[in-house]
């Protein structure tokens, strides 16, 4: 008998064929959008984040998974990860304040 085993990888998880990687973004990269370099199973590639992404939004890289019997490759998910800092000057506390009170909006409004 061969027993193998399959450690998990830091970063990828396969489902089927597909490949799921979470993607850390910041909330300026999320809210303006951005180009993003995002590793795959074929090395690094530039992904193009819309403007207004969402944290747990899914981005799809076709045929960036694992190939099939057939020669067709499954794809990568990219679930986005909105990454805020802990630790802010007093500048950026002010920024962001600023940023509030021409901004406002309350994700929570729908609640009431």
């Amino acid at each position: 008998y061969i027993i193998t085993q399959v450690r998990p990888h830091p970063w990828f998880e396969r489902k089927g064929n597909d490949i799921y990687l979470e993607l850390p973004l910041t909330a300026s990269e999320a809210a303006l959008g951005a180009k993003v370099s995002v590793p795959t199973l074929d090395g690094p590639t530039v992904v193009t984040v819309p403007p207004g992404t969402q944290s747990n939004q899914k981005l799809r890289l076709k045929g960036k998974g694992i190939a099939r019997k057939e020669g067709v490759r499954g794809d990568q998910i990219a679930t986005v990860k909105i990454v805020v800092p802990k630790n802010l000057d007093e500048k950026s506390k002010q920024l962001l304040k600023e940023f509030e009170r021409l901004n406002p909006y309350n994700p929570r409004s729908t609640w009431n």
